[in-house]
């Protein structure tokens, strides 16, 4: 676990602005786990399921605004995995195996590309849940991620793979800024989960200059977790197309990034993969720590990973602990 700070002097806080938000897939309730069972087993009808799936948006929804978050997410209650939607609105792409998500209780259909990928963005409107523009977030997948468990028939190479997702990447957020989406996170697990060489991540770092034009207005952000982001943070510092560098500081320590880097930063500093709560002035004391190291940037608080693994009880007392903690910071 990192490490508790130093106290700041009064005002310093305010050289850099404090926010907090969480991303990606949120915890299903008990009720729509079990609605989806009874689906399953024809028990009761998908309208059912979509009900529930919207009880649980709504409620989600709730548990931000009183925990006062700076941009909502949708929870992805509509999502078979965090590449389905993507698969599903790229012909050319098909699901395949079922496939454990890294060393987690969680799987995933890989994807297959057997075709000449395009994409149709009517296809991917009914999984993301309309929020007020203003605070309006979207988690992805990378794209660097998607290639990597991506079995491609037509190529034999990654960089090949790499270049195709990526275009697929430029028009989904070029859908997104068009629906005035705010802010739009990729989630890199690869890289670090493999601690990957410096060569595949200047491939990746090539590829990520793609999307300086398509994101518009959007803030977007490159984030990274289950393992040490040292030597992906040194490998992208400076891409212009990335505003924010996210990363799971109980992976990662402080001290080994570079101090001053010309992004905002996300902070993974809640555990998604553990129901113990954190203790709120650890969280406060890393908080000044790393907004003296970064200097005059926006810190963002979150998770490192997604919460889905956690009970929703524990997941809602996290959120909420986020929400404390800003308050506490910057009052």
């Amino acid at each position: 676990m990192f490490m508790q700070g130093q106290q700041l002097q009064k005002g310093e806080l305010f050289m850099s602005k404090v926010s907090v938000f969480i991303h990606g897939v949120y915890p299903r309730s008990t009720e729509l786990v079990k609605t989806s069972r009874e689906v399953d087993r024809k028990r009761k009808t998908a309208d059912d399921l979509k009900k529930q799936q919207e009880a649980d948006f709504v409620t989600l929804q709730k548990v931000q605004e009183q925990a006062g978050l700076d941009y909502f997410e949708d929870g992805k209650f509509t999502w078979q995995d965090i590449f389905r939607p993507i698969v599903e609105a790229t012909s050319g792409m098909e699901v395949g195996a079922l496939t454990r998500w890294y060393d987690n209780n969680t799987f995933y259909r890989q994807p297959i590309i057997k075709g000449k990928l395009k994409f149709n963005e009517k296809k991917l409107d009914g999984f993301f849940k309309k929020i007020p523009e203003a605070k309006w977030k979207v988690t992805l997948p990378s794209p660097f991620t998607l290639a990597k468990v991506t079995d491609n028939t037509t190529s034999a190479t990654f960089e090949k793979t790499l270049l195709d997702i990526t275009d697929i990447f430029v028009q989904i957020l070029e859908a997104l800024a068009v629906k005035k989406v705010k802010f739009v996170q990729f989630n890199e697990t690869f890289i670090t989960y493999n601690q990957l060489k410096k060569t595949e991540i200047a491939l990746f770092n090539k590829a990520l200059t793609k999307f300086k034009k398509a994101k518009g207005e959007m803030t977007l952000a490159l984030h990274s977790y289950f393992g040490d982001a040292t030597t992906l943070v040194n490998g992208v510092a400076g891409n212009s197309a990335i505003d924010v560098l996210g990363v799971d500081f109980l992976k990662t320590p402080l001290k080994s990034l570079p101090k001053k880097l010309p992004h905002d930063i996300i902070a993974g500093v809640v555990d998604g993969r553990n129901s113990l709560m954190e203790e709120k002035e650890v969280i406060k004391g890393f908080a000044e720590t790393a907004i003296k190291h970064f200097g005059d940037k926006t810190i963002y608080l979150s998770n490192n990973s997604d919460l889905d693994l956690l009970p929703e009880a524990v997941a809602k007392e996290k959120v909420k602990l986020l929400g404390i903690v800003r308050k506490e910071l910057v009052k």
